[in-house]
């Protein structure tokens, strides 16, 4: 009797051990996850191994979810599933509140599978986490949050939106927001780009007259030195010429037109310098255009009359 319960006994560890997972591999069974193997297991398929990773995240625990979506993607890597497990590395950045982190994978999304179907979402959340870091939010370094604001992340997001969906409703509002986020930087020429970008490729977008009036803003608040790269400086001209023709009576008119004497008189100062760069290497037509265009442009600046006797000059020895 005891021969054959101790026979049955066998056949039923057997059998059991037949079904369930080997002890050696440690896995483990809870009513809420099923069985849970190691963890550098994989599920036999993508999508069990997304629907594995989501179970972890929809419970709230992202360091768990981001371990098993981080399986998915480098395991099948090119499967529609994978795309998925991306898009939810950044979720679970954005839950655990580093933003900076959250909008690095949302972008790799995109980068790595650009026909995904959260396209539009994504740049819907990485617009939000670059309003966050050019509201003053700080970013986190190694769990910690850092001192200081981190709007240059602004910056970085903003122009990370506006280069990969420049089409979108996201992509035009990141384009201005980028302006305002150099703004905020103090990077003042950089900001007066950034919105000439918003009147070039949306020439019917309301932003248009918002774009003009921050680049005046720019224009009286910035220092464009003479002898950097003028595009800066003649946008400003021509956008503080727009705004003075369509807001004469702007309160900010008295300011703007001071301003725009004053970027005349660096924008005169620097075709004179080119002038006399080329009077030194002996190229006096060359020198002759720069010191015509300012009297024929910037005939109102200090620069002309010198321009003036230089012309003299030249046309005495020519």
């Amino acid at each position: 009797m005891k021969l054959a319960v101790s026979h049955l006994l066998l056949s039923l560890l057997l059998a059991s051990t037949a079904f369930a997972p080997s002890a050696s591999a440690a896995w483990m069974w809870s009513p809420q996850t099923g069985w849970v193997g190691p963890s550098g297991a994989v599920k036999d398929s993508p999508q069990e191994q997304l629907d594995f990773a989501v179970h972890f995240f929809e419970q709230k625990n992202y360091n768990r979810a981001r371990i098993e979506f981080r399986k998915l993607v480098n395991t099948y890597q090119a499967s529609h599933e994978a795309s998925e497990g991306q898009f939810y590395l950044g979720r679970c950045e954005e839950e655990r509140g580093d933003y900076y982190k959250a909008f690095k994978e949302y972008r790799k999304t995109i980068q790595v599978y650009p026909s995904t179907k959260r396209f539009e979402e994504i740049l819907g959340r990485e617009y939000q986490l670059g309003n966050y870091f050019l509201a003053g939010k700080k970013r986190m370094v190694f769990g910690v949050v850092a001192i200081l604001p981190a709007r240059d992340k602004a910056v970085e997001i903003f122009q990370a939106i506006a280069d990969d969906g420049p089409f979108s409703e996201n992509g035009q509002l990141a384009q201005y927001k980028l302006g305002l986020s150099h703004l905020a930087l103090q990077d003042y020429e950089a900001a007066v780009n950034a919105f000439e970008e918003v009147i070039t490729r949306y020439p019917q977008s309301p932003l248009v007259d918002d774009a003009r009036y921050q680049i005046a803003l720019a224009s009286l608040k910035g220092t464009f030195r003479p002898e950097y790269d003028q595009s800066p400086t003649q946008l400003a001209i021509r956008e503080l010429d727009a705004f003075l023709r369509t807001n004469p009576k702007s309160d900010l008119a008295q300011q703007a037109t001071a301003r725009l004497a004053d970027l005349k008189e660096r924008s005169a100062e620097h075709d004179y310098r080119v002038a006399q760069f080329y009077e030194q290497r002996r190229r006096p037509a060359s020198a002759h255009i720069y010191y015509a265009a300012i009297m024929d442009e910037q005939g109102q600046t200090s620069w002309a009359p010198k321009a003036a006797a230089r012309l003299h000059v030249l046309e005495t020895k020519m």
